[in-house]
């Protein structure tokens, strides 16, 4: 590992590590290595205070490791109230609490399509004669 004054090489050398297995070992930390409760012990906290609203998680293994995240950390950090049981609304913006974008309607207020002529009776302030 560059800038340690080879001590990276020896390490790798005197454990037989390859390349990869020598980053595994001696690279920066990134990440969170633990059981399912107590990984979610050590997440709530942050949770609690505010410091996040939200995990951004990515198994060691993929995809074996996903099946892990979903199925044991998930129900841990519900079970701690730090991560919703469900989805409010059917877009990302309702749970962030923000509007429609302009010029658009919910879906659930799209009229029946319109022909020409509806829309510029419409346009115009006079009755479509739709219901």
């Amino acid at each position: 590992m560059g800038g340690d004054g080879g001590r990276g090489r020896t390490k790798a050398e005197a454990h037989g590590w390859s390349p990869r297995e020598t980053v595994i070992a001696l690279g920066p930390q990134r990440g969170h290595v633990g059981t399912p409760s107590g990984l979610a012990d050590k997440f709530a906290p942050f949770v609690r205070h505010g410091a996040i609203d939200g995990f951004d998680v990515t198994p060691y293994l993929i995809p074996g490791g996903l099946g892990d995240i979903v199925d044991l950390l998930v129900p841990e950090l519900q079970e701690r109230g730090v991560c919703r049981t469900e989805h409010t609304g059917t877009t990302l913006r309702d749970p962030l609490g923000l509007r429609a974008p302009l010029g658009t309607r919910p879906r659930h207020m799209v009229d029946k399509k319109l022909s020409h002529a509806d829309r510029n009776a419409a346009a115009s302030g006079a009755r479509s004669g739709l219901t």
